[in-house]
């Protein structure tokens, strides 16, 4: 087959939505098909900008990044700037002027900007679309959302080429859910539901990757069973043997031989994601079980879109914040940790997209419930990679107490260190294979 893929969120670009994106175009590649990708010019500056990302694509994957708009830059957040060796996220009054600039960014992209930061990139995107469907005999149109960008590119591409297969993956709801989206004003959510509703009903098969969020969808506009389907993320499983292989774990300064080292990669959204409950357990393990809190030592790596949050955790001397780190780094300590700290996200039909990755690792999952409806908890519980706790302070005081005590007497279950063979990717892109291949039937 020969597919046309549109998406806002690509590497170089880093990011668990942005490293599915590449897996599933390499390894649809990969297995014979021809793809050619519509994606953004990102600015290097970016905080998300991974030189290391620049050159993952296989070679003969043909990408067209057109311009991310002249809107775009006032709406991400810049790199740390360095001058004479020294960081200005060291200097306090600046560091506060840069959290100030980032919250009033984020505030009028939420409110103002439609669908997303990326609006003056669909008008050259689809250019450039209409421009290949007339050279290519293209069998399918894949758009990927994050960000909904994407899939007006592709519903104006559908209306002007009708007999064109359209593929629409939400990796999320594009208006419903409960999480990041949900602030908007309301004249912002009448037009953009409009934008949806009319995706819908022109895209010929939707891919989701969570039941929850099938299901509203298929409520929400009537949708038949057919026209949906679930997808999956997956881990390369030859390249964590790899760094496995190459990487001694005395090398990663952040990790401490003598302590239980638990990792949390990725950004912690304050709308989805809590740790209060988890700092308070902290301060009873200081105060009530002071041995087991000097044996654990948590690093959090990435994004705090709450500034008081990050706070919070330094207080503590057992918990190291580290900016982000280029994909190959978190992947080091994500493999090479003891185990991986997953926060579920409250109030959302959505998982945390890491957790596909976390799979594959020799790392014990210590997952942390958003709320009750989790859809995180059954997944977890199927896949048996370590505790399940509900995000209060007395669980999580006591399933620490507990990890640390037999982390310490080498009495963790062996089955947690086993990576989960249905997430590797080859078997995630079959699947995926499968139901692109199906969708026009």
């Amino acid at each position: 087959m020969r597919i046309l893929v549109i998406a806002t969120q690509l590497p170089p670009f880093n990011g668990s939505g942005n490293i599915r994106a590449l897996n599933y175009i390499n390894y649809l590649q990969r297995r014979g098909h021809q793809i050619d990708v519509i994606g953004v010019n990102y600015p290097r500056d970016c905080i998300a900008y991974d030189p290391t990302l620049e050159n993952v694509f296989d070679p003969d994957i043909n990408i067209y990044r057109l311009s991310s708009g002249f809107l775009h830059r006032f709406f991400y957040t810049k790199k740390t700037v360095s001058v004479n060796n020294h960081s200005i996220q060291n200097d306090r009054h600046r560091k506060g002027q840069k959290y100030g600039k980032f919250l009033v960014s984020q505030f009028l992209k939420k409110m103002f900007l439609i669908p997303d930061q990326y609006l003056f990139w669909i008008r050259p995107a689809l250019k450039q679309a209409i421009r290949l469907v007339k050279q290519q005999n293209y069998d399918c149109l894949f758009s990927m959302h994050e960000t909904p960008s994407s899939h007006l590119v592709a519903y104006g591409l559908k209306k002007r080429f009708p007999r064109l297969r359209w593929i629409g993956y939400w990796s999320d709801p594009w208006n419903g859910d409960s999480t990041l989206r949900q602030a908007s004003p309301g004249l912002k959510k009448i037009i953009e539901e409009k934008m949806e509703a009319a995706v819908v009903a022109l895209v010929d098969k939707m891919l989701f990757t969570t039941a929850q969020t099938r299901r509203f969808y298929q409520l929400k506009y009537h949708l038949p069973v057919t026209k949906t389907a679930l997808v999956y993320r997956g881990y390369p499983q030859a390249v964590y043997q790899e760094i496995l292989a190459a990487n001694p774990r005395h090398q990663l300064p952040d990790l401490k031989p003598d302590c239980l080292n638990l990792i949390h990669l990725g950004t912690i959204y304050k709308e989805l994601r809590d740790i209060n409950p988890l700092c308070e357990a902290l301060k009873r393990l200081q105060q009530a079980e002071k041995k087991i809190f000097e044996k654990l030592n948590i690093i959090f790596i990435g994004i705090f879109t709450d500034h008081s949050y990050k706070e919070k955790l330094q207080q503590f001397a057992n918990v190291v914040v580290r900016d982000p780190l280029p994909y190959q780094e978190a992947l080091k300590y994500m493999l090479l940790a003891d185990g991986l700290l997953l926060y579920g996200n409250k109030n959302s039909s959505q998982v945390p997209g890491k957790l596909y990755e976390y799979a594959g690792s020799p790392a014990f999952i210590l997952t942390i419930l958003g709320d009750a409806q989790d859809e995180l908890k059954k997944i977890m519980l199927d896949l048996d990679k370590g505790p399940c706790l509900v995000n209060e302070a007395t669980p999580l005081y006591e399933g620490l107490v507990a990890l640390v005590k037999e982390f310490t007497a080498r009495q963790l279950n062996p089955k947690w260190q086993l990576p989960a063979p249905q997430y590797e990717w080859q078997r995630v892109i079959a699947d995926l294979e499968e139901k692109i291949i199906r969708s026009g039937e």
